[in-house]
C-alpha cells in the first residue's frame, strides 16, 4: 500500500484519508510524504501550473494535458479559482518551492501567505517587528533538513522565519548587505539565489549565511532585464534586452572551482518575430525547458524553448474565461507537506 499511494495524486490520497485510520496515519508520515514529492516530480501529472490573469491579481490552476487526436500538449484551465475562494485572488506576487508557495501583495501591508495548492492549506505569515508592513519574500527549502524558509528585508534589516518552527520573525544579522526581493528568487539545492545590482545574492538556507556571485560583466547595471531561472540543477540567466534583434542571451553558471559563465544563444520563433508589439511578461523553467509568456495585442502566447534540442513549441492555453490574459506562470509538485 505504501508503494501504489506514494503514486498517487494528492486528491486521491485526501480521499483516501476520510477511509480509515491506517490511511490517514500512512498519508500523514514524514517519509510518505518525502517519498510521495519526489515521485510526483516524474510521475504524469505530478506537476501542475498557477496562470495569473492580466488585467486583475486573479490566478488559475492548471495541468498539461495530450489531444487525442495529435497528441500535441496544452494545458488546461481549472474550472474553480481556489485562490479566490481563500482570499488570496489580489496578491501579486508568488513564489513556488518544492510544494508550497508564498504569495503576498508588495504594494500593501496584507501579511503573506504561504500555501500549499495541492491540499488548498493556508496559512498566514506574522507581520515582521509586529508591524503592518509592505514587504517582498523569498521561500527556500532546504532538502537535507526538510525545512522551508522564508526571507525577507524590512527597515533595511534581513529577516528570516522557519516554517513549523517560527512563532516570529528573526533578524539575519549573517547578511551585511541589503538584498531586494522585487525579482523573483529561485531556489536550488538548498540555495536561494536573488539578483541584485550588478550581481546575485545566494543564500544557504540551512546556514542562513550569504554571499555574492559576480554576474558575467564587471558593470553595476539594473537586474531589471535579467531572469533567473533553474534548469536542471542549474543556475541560469536570462538576458532579454536584444529579444527585439531575434535573439536572447543565455548565461549559465559554471558552480564548479572556476564558477565561470558560459553563454548560449537563443533565437527566437517566428511567431515572437512577426509580432512586433510582443511583450516577455513571464519566465520560468520545468523538467529542461524555458517556458516564456509574451503578451500581444491578440492574447498571450506561451512558448517553451527545450534547452538540449535547441527547439521552440507553443503550449496551448484552453478553458479560460473569454478575452481572459495571462500575464505569468509558475510550475509547483504535487504535495502532501502540511504548513504545521
Amino acid at each position: 500500500m505504501f508503494e501504489i499511494f506514494s503514486w498517487l495524486p494528492v486528491k486521491s490520497l485526501l480521499r483516501f484519508k476520510c477511509s480509515t485510520k491506517f490511511c490517514t496515519s500512512l498519508v500523514s508520515e514524514l517519509d510518505f510524504v518525502n517519498i510521495h514529492t519526489c515521485r510526483s516530480m516524474s510521475r504524469p501529472g505530478g506537476t501542475k501550473f498557477i496562470l495569473r490573469e492580466k488585467w486583475e491579481s486573479i490566478f488559475f490552476t492548471a495541468e498539461q494535458r495530450e489531444d487525442e487526436k495529435d497528441s500535441a500538449p496544452f494545458l488546461q484551465i481549472a474550472r474553480y479559482n481556489y485562490l479566490y475562494l481563500h482570499g488570496l485572488a489580489y496578491y501579486s506576487r508568488l513564489n513556488c518551492v518544492n510544494g508550497l508557495c508564498c504569495m503576498w501583495d508588495s504594494l500593501s501591508t496584507r501579511p503573506a501567505a504561504i500555501f500549499n495548492p495541492s491540499t488548498r492549506e493556508v496559512r498566514f505569515l506574522p507581520n515582521i517587528d509586529g508591524e503592518f508592513s509592505s514587504c517582498n519574500y523569498s521561500l527556500g527549502f532546504e532538502p537535507e533538513e526538510k525545512k522551508f524558509k522564508v526571507f525577507s528585508r524590512y527597515k533595511e534589516r534581513q529577516w528570516v522565519f522557519t516554517l513549523g518552527i517560527d512563532e516570529s520573525w528573526r533578524e539575519n544579522k549573517n547578511i551585511s548587505f541589503a538584498i531586494p526581493y522585487f525579482k523573483p528568487s529561485v531556489c536550488i539545492s538548498g540555495v536561494i539565489y536573488q539578483l541584485i545590482n550588478g550581481a546575485i545574492a545566494a543564500i544557504d538556507i540551512k546556514s542562513e549565511k550569504c554571499e555574492t556571485i559576480a554576474l558575467w560583466n564587471s558593470s553595476h547595471e539594473s537586474p531589471n532585464y535579467y531572469e533567473l531561472i533553474g534548469v536542471k540543477g542549474k543556475l541560469e540567466v536570462i538576458d532579454y534586452r536584444k529579444w527585439i534583434g531575434g535573439y536572447l542571451d543565455l548565461w549559465i553558471f559554471d558552480q564548479t572551482p572556476q564558477r565561470k559563465w558560459e553563454k548560449h544563444i537563443i533565437g527566437v520563433p517566428s511567431i515572437w518575430n512577426g509580432m512586433k508589439n510582443g511583450l516577455l511578461s513571464s519566465v520560468m523553467a520545468r523538467d529542461g525547458e524555458i517556458v516564456f509568456v509574451v503578451i500581444f495585442k491578440s492574447g498571450s502566447a506561451c512558448l517553451c524553448y527545450d534547452v538540449t534540442r535547441k527547439s521552440w513549441r507553443e503550449l496551448k492555453i484552453m478553458g479560460l474565461p473569454k478575452e481572459n490574459y495571462i500575464k505569468s506562470i509558475y510550475s509547483y509538485v504535487e504535495s502532501l507537506v502540511s504548513l504545521e
